[in-house]
């Protein structure tokens, strides 16, 4: 389960007990963010709960698949993106949500807060080191998280299908 393409060079990346530790993180980050999308009234807020819940859901099982570096990009930049939508919706008053303006230590805000900090500095350890980060490394990656596409197939990624017979 906590194997990676064998096209990928291994790293920090593959480390089987930090993906496991930052899968969990992900998805209690995904809980509480599903949990605050059911009590929202504002449809932005609602859209951007759901958004987070979906993001690090897809990370935490990405990192439990083949894709451990497309998981840690995928959570790492969804707690990144999360955390500056807190900072924003704190310290700016948003229309049609005054209410979290100032609202700095709301308890959920604040534990989810943690959470991500902890998947964004993981994140960053994971993909730096003696095998850093390369956009073949994604590609590969999807293709074998990806039903039908082979992993070996350096072209578009077409489904694995024989050929046309003449």
């Amino acid at each position: 389960m906590l194997d990676s393409p064998a096209s990928t060079p291994q790293g920090r990346a593959e480390h089987g007990g930090a993906r496991v530790v930052a899968a969990v993180l992900l998805l209690a980050d995904a809980g509480i963010h599903a949990y605050e999308a059911i009590d929202a009234d504002v449809p932005f807020l609602i859209g951007g709960f759901i958004a987070t819940a979906v993001g690090t859901t897809v990370g935490a099982l990405l990192l439990l698949t083949r894709g451990p570096r497309l998981g840690w990009v995928v959570g790492g930049l969804t707690a990144l993106l999360t955390t500056i939508g807190y900072i924003v919706t704190r310290a700016t008053p948003v229309p049609t949500d005054e209410d979290d303006y100032g609202n700095w230590l709301e308890p959920l805000g604040v534990c989810s807060l943690v959470i991500q900090g902890i998947v964004v500095v993981m994140a960053a350890v994971a993909l730096s080191g003696p095998a850093p980060l390369r956009p073949g490394h994604l590609v590969q990656e999807a293709k074998s998280v990806t039903p039908g596409l082979r992993p070996d197939d350096p072209g578009s990624g077409a489904p694995n299908e024989p050929p046309p017979s003449p």
